[in-house]
């Protein structure tokens, strides 16, 4: 961590004070190496101010993470600020990656008749709202009517090494979902062969040795009369992976039409990406990501989304 001084008049003046971080560390960690002589309630108003930030991130708590290699910004008179399109929220933003939690509804990237209202499209427009030639670049996606985590990469190399590299940087990927009937088993495993018909563009349990292997790992955390909350971890990541592994044992995903459910009482697919690990492309830091159960999913099983844990590997 550099030791630049926080000028003396810094609440008198408009100019940004720059930092360049050497070593991991909290913001209230950042706070105590380079303003010592601040009381913990100026730190906590210059957050709230949104006068400190990573690039264009504004940091708003003591506990957010700084990885080593980011530069911290001081801005007395903050710049204004992007307001996100309703239906996607960023997660976490430093200088190479941006993770965001997507509503169910908003396109990962466009098709031929949706070109402005997706993921893509906000996260580009945000980014070169300060800088224009800002880009942003895929990393993966999930189906539309599948909420949760997505990462983006800040440039290509970036992109480059989590696409070419995912299998290993990913250490996990787990979903949750709302399935029909109840669970022969409170936990298992599904692998088969997965292949798509190029007519329909729908996945399906082919021969094996035929398409792609997929695994799928389960775990029941609540049920009702013919409906099951189940969380599932992806040991491979193929298209429509879940949905058709679900459909093939019988337990078809909640509001999925396209694999032949019958039900829709939240009028969405009952499939949200709810945590991803992963290895840092650039600093290889360990990333952990995790959202909570969606409050619609919740309260078809009459709790709180609150009360559903994540299984943390």
């Amino acid at each position: 961590m550099s030791h630049n001084p926080i000028p003396s008049t810094y609440r008198d003046t408009a100019r940004p004070t720059t930092y360049s971080v050497k070593s991991d560390c909290t913001v209230q960690e950042f706070f105590e190496r380079q303003m010592k002589g601040k009381s913990r309630t100026a730190q906590r108003q210059l957050l709230s101010k949104g006068a400190v930030r990573i690039g264009r991130r504004q940091l708003r708590r003591l506990d957010e993470l700084i990885l080593a290699g980011s530069t911290i910004t001081i801005e007395p008179r903050p710049e204004p600020q992007f307001i996100m399109p309703q239906g996607l929220t960023i997660v976490y933003e430093d200088d190479w990656l941006i993770v965001v939690n997507k509503e169910a509804g908003l396109l990962t990237i466009a098709t031929d008749n949706e070109k402005e209202h997706t993921a893509f499209a906000y996260l580009s427009a945000y980014v070169k709202f300060y800088d224009r030639n800002a880009k942003i670049f895929i990393v993966h996606r999930i189906d539309r009517w599948t909420s949760g985590l997505l990462i983006f990469a800040k440039d290509e190399t970036v992109q480059s090494i989590l696409r070419t590299n995912w299998d290993q940087m990913v250490l996990s990927r787990r979903y949750v979902a709302v399935v029909e009937g109840r669970m022969e088993t409170t936990e298992g495993t599904v692998a088969t062969w997965i292949d798509e018909n190029p007519k329909t563009t729908k996945m399906f349990v082919s021969r094996p040795g035929t398409g792609k292997r997929a695994v799928t790992h389960y775990r029941l955390l609540d049920e009702v009369p013919g409906l099951s909350l189940i969380e599932l971890e992806l040991e491979t990541g193929r298209k429509n992976q879940i949905r058709v592994h679900m459909r093939h044992i019988g337990h078809t995903v909640v509001g999925d039409q396209k694999y032949g459910s019958r039900l829709d009482p939240i009028g969405r697919l009952c499939l949200h990406a709810r945590q991803i690990e992963f290895e840092h492309p650039t600093t290889g830091q360990i990333m952990y990501f995790d959202t909570p159960v969606p409050p619609d999913f919740a309260k078809l099983f009459r709790r709180n989304n609150t009360q559903y844990k994540t299984t943390k590997p």
